[in-house]
């Protein structure tokens, strides 16, 4: 019987490398894990049909889309998380997000999008993120698989969106076909069932705010919501349900971070501790 190896997928925009969020000093620079593995950039951030390179998670250089570095985000709580757990299998985590990038025409997350990568820090990074995404995780089933390993998709987080509320609602209506075509190209990759958890964007009062046109966050979610109700492998997370959402807060509500619009460190944490208490009921 082959041994079970748990994958952890982040694909999105700013809030799925939490820009802007710091890891405390304190916590920065720690060794690689030897129980979690990740996908550093380099060799891996390549259209390739080479293997793919696992090294053990770090805070540095593991984002296959734009440099993000030592932020406090989910894949680095999980990952910190899951190494004091001896009695779960090895944890592997792949990584792909670009700030300001949704999945309409202009963005790098649209299916069509001119195959091109020049990697570096955001403002630079220019990927072709749908295709590079699905080269990648065919390459790391493939490796897993090859190795006697059977992968098992804790979930694809999806932590993306928020460009569309820059889009003319009315030309929203196309945001139900790219998520099909996105979808099917990324179960299509790994081979192997793939449950999509998608994270509900900022507050319609933060858009408001800064000149947005509510409508547009309605209809985001609208479609997250419909896409769940209509695929039992795709569910919605509701940043609202973490146990310290106050409603009372203006913009920040307890889960942002003061500019209203990326989720806190602390949120994160909540992300990667429902997860861990997920797997542990799994794989025990």
């Amino acid at each position: 019987m082959k041994q079970p190896a748990p994958v952890l997928i982040v694909f999105g925009q700013s809030n799925a490398h939490a820009h802007g969020v710091p890891l405390p000093p304190e916590e920065r620079g720690l060794p690689p894990c030897t129980r979690v593995f990740t996908l550093p950039c380099v060799p891996n951030q390549a259209f390739s049909p080479a293997p793919v390179v696992w090294e053990g998670y770090t805070s540095l250089g593991t984002n296959l889309g734009a440099d993000a570095e030592e932020t406090a985000c989910l894949p680095t709580y999980l990952a910190r998380m899951w190494e004091e757990e001896p009695d779960l299998p090895p944890l592997y985590i792949i990584r792909i997000s670009i700030g300001a990038q949704g999945v309409t025409e202009k963005y790098m997350w649209y299916p069509d999008a001119p195959r091109r990568l020049r990697p570096g820090p955001h403002g630079i990074a220019d990927i072709s993120l749908f295709p590079l995404s699905c080269d990648v995780l065919r390459r790391a089933a493939d490796d897993l698989a090859a190795r006697g390993l059977e992968p098992v998709i804790l979930g694809l987080h999806w932590l993306g969106g928020e460009e569309e509320t820059g889009v003319p609602v009315e030309k929203l209506d196309v945001l139900p076909d790219i998520y099909h075509r996105l979808f099917r190209g990324w179960r299509d990759a790994v081979g192997v069932p793939l449950p999509i958890f998608l994270y509900l964007i900022r507050s319609e009062e933060r858009s408001a705010s800064i000149g947005e046109d509510p409508r547009c966050i309605q209809t985001i979610n609208k479609v997250f919501r419909d896409l769940a109700d209509e695929d039992p492998s795709v569910s919605v997370v509701d940043p609202r349900d973490c146990p310290f959402y106050d409603p009372g807060e203006p913009l920040v509500n307890g889960i942002f971070s003061p500019d209203g619009n990326h989720l806190a460190a602390r949120t994160h944490r909540w992300f990667a501790e429902t997860i861990l208490a997920d797997a542990k009921k799994r794989f025990r």
